[in-house]
């Protein structure tokens, strides 16, 4: 078990996104206890798993953001077409490596780093800008 966990800190007040929010926390947990059991071939679904639910929430971010005008929209944008990058990036070491237990330790360290930065962050900033939109 992984100690990575969504938290009511991260909350934004946007019901739809932090029940995605926490959706991720959930499936990069999933990924990274999957990593850490060696079973290779079911981590190559892991990866998908998260990989498809993190393009479509970015999906329904980046609409909010272009609905509302946000003005962070280029580099928001930019940090989740860098996730996507990254995330293919570690597949691809978890594959050549042999599924070490330092790339399990690279996952959930990378993983959780950037999910608490992102939305403790990046996110708010985003909420933040939403809520004076709708005042």
């Amino acid at each position: 078990m992984t100690a990575m966990s969504w938290t009511p800190a991260l909350a934004l007040g946007i019901d739809e996104l932090d029940a995605q929010h926490q959706e991720l926390y959930r499936r990069a947990a999933t990924l990274v206890d999957g990593m850490g059991a060696g079973e290779p071939e079911a981590v190559g679904a892991l990866f998908e798993f998260l990989g498809d639910y993190a393009a479509e929430h970015f999906a329904a971010e980046e609409q909010l953001m272009q609905e509302s005008q946000f003005p962070g929209y280029n580099v928001h944008k930019a940090a989740h077409e860098r996730f996507v990058r990254d995330l293919i990036a570690l597949r691809r070491l978890h594959e050549e490596s042999g599924a070490s237990q330092a790339v399990v330790v690279k996952a959930r360290t990378w993983l959780s780093e950037w999910l608490r930065s992102h939305i403790g962050i990046i996110d708010q900033g985003l909420a933040r800008h939403l809520d004076k939109k709708s005042a």
